[in-house]
């Protein structure tokens, strides 16, 4: 994960994969590195493990980002003691409560793009949805009401970048959605290439990939860990 923090990622949606390894690892790994691991909805031993949400200050922009994780887990995560809770219901206590503290509201998702437009219609006030999950990718953001959706291609094979426009009265007024999928012509990292090779000895039987949304910025202060 060394790659996200060295790009400027601070905070990722924990996706169903992610939990692959072990739930406490995962938490103690990222934080490690730097980086903020999301999720309202996801209970570990019937507590909550990560934040639900975190404030991020962006060129002066109060953001706030909430995570919600999908249900879809295998069994031996679910045997691990991993417990998803309804996301509208979590989004819908939290949501109103961050309103008061942002400008705006960004929503990292791996419910994929069907859940994600039924979000959008039931809890009000999530300015942009940055899903992964079941769904394609979007080269052009998807606006619902006052809702922008994205989406990156599957599996890493994408980077995107979004520069949110926003009126005198601090609502969006629009945005530019730049979507790059990284292909053959983009030089190799052999860095990476090397870290790949040690990490694929150290757990030769690991087939597992990561998956979830990512977010740039720098943290601000970080919202209470809620049951």
């Amino acid at each position: 994960m060394d790659f996200y923090r060295d790009m400027g990622y601070t905070a990722l949606c924990v996706g169903k994969r992610d939990l692959a390894g072990s739930t406490m690892f995962l938490l103690e790994d990222t934080m490690k590195r730097g980086l903020m691991p999301l999720s309202s909805n996801l209970r570990y031993k019937g507590k909550a493990v990560f934040m639900p949400y975190g404030i991020f200050d962006v060129n002066g922009t109060k953001v706030g980002v909430l995570a919600v994780t999908s249900s879809r887990l295998n069994q031996r995560i679910k045997a691990d003691g991993v417990e998803v809770l309804d996301p509208s219901a979590r989004l819908k206590s939290l949501v109103p409560e961050l309103k008061n503290r942002v400008d705006v509201i960004v929503l990292l998702s791996n419910l994929g793009e069907f859940e994600d437009r039924k979000l959008v219609a039931t809890v009000d006030g999530i300015g942009v949805i940055i899903g992964s999950g079941p769904g394609g990718q979007r080269y052009q953001p998807l606006k619902i009401g006052r809702t922008y959706l994205l989406r990156g291609h599957p599996k890493g094979k994408s980077v995107g970048k979004v520069v949110v426009k926003l009126n005198s009265e601090g609502s969006i007024q629009g945005l530019n959605n730049e979507l790059h999928q990284l292909n053959a012509r983009l030089p190799v990292d052999e860095a990476a290439i090397r870290r790949i090779k040690k990490l694929k000895q150290k757990y030769p039987g690991n087939r597992s990939g990561v998956q979830g949304s990512k977010v740039q910025g720098s943290p601000k202060n970080l919202g209470p860990v809620k049951e």
